[in-house]
């Protein structure tokens, strides 16, 4: 991974213990999304969670509808299995998350 360029943007939810992850996601969400738009990404790919994208969906919906995303950046949910780039998502929270 070290070979790869790229730079990262985390989104970080500090949290109750109880708190539902859910909500957390949706927080980071709202933060992430918005910056990276700020930044000109122009496509974002999540890994699917299958029916739960629904609501992820829903929240780049809200933030499209107020303009903190622009309607040109590519959203889009792919199996993990689909690309082999989704792990490193893991590899730099786990990284920023300690």
């Amino acid at each position: 991974m070290a070979s790869i360029d790229f730079s990262s943007v985390a989104a970080v939810s500090l949290h109750d213990v109880g708190s539902r992850p859910e909500r957390a996601r949706r927080h980071c969400l709202l933060r992430l999304l918005p910056e990276l738009s700020a930044r000109n990404v122009g496509t974002v790919v999540f890994e699917s969670r299958r029916t739960q994208d629904a609501h992820d969906r829903a929240i780049l919906t809200v933030l499209r509808r107020h303009g903190h995303v622009t309607a040109g950046m590519t959203v889009r949910w792919e199996r993990a299995s689909s690309d082999a780039a989704l792990w490193t998502a893991d590899v730099v929270a786990g990284i920023v998350g300690g």
